[in-house]
């Protein structure tokens, strides 16, 4: 007989393209408490936190956890640490979006470039061609 492994609701969590699951979330916390996620990862991470109660609390519990040796270590505190970690999702987001804007300006100057190359070619072409 035949057994199928079962497999749990976290694990099947946004499992659509280009999504994360629970797992592949929650190995993501501790590099993106650390600020180590590149853009599209931390793009990944940030819609999966959305969206994603539990994965959001495993964030809470373990950047309280890193937040709170911190400060242990160097002394300082900030206690309001559930308000640190919205202004970090926050400055997250905003670095995502930026990534974002830097591609479509960059997009946008190149079809520009190429517009205007094209346009003086075919101006120089006719100016060859019939001498204007």
């Amino acid at each position: 007989m035949i057994k199928f492994k079962r497999r749990k609701a976290w694990d099947r969590r946004g499992e659509g393209e280009g999504m994360l699951n629970c797992r592949e979330a929650e190995k993501m916390i501790m590099p993106y408490i650390g600020a180590q996620l590149d853009e599209q990862e931390l793009e990944q991470f940030l819609n999966h936190i959305r969206q994603c109660p539990d994965c959001r609390e495993e964030l809470e519990i373990y950047y309280t956890v890193s937040l709170g040796l911190r400060q242990l270590d160097s002394g300082t505190g900030v206690y309001d640490i559930t308000g640190a970690l919205e202004e970090s999702l926050d400055v997250a987001w905003m670095r995502v979006r930026a990534v974002r804007l830097r591609k479509v300006i960059c997009y946008a100057v190149n079809t520009l470039c190429v517009t205007g190359v094209l346009t003086i070619l075919l101006m120089q072409l006719r100016i060859w061609l019939l001498g204007v």
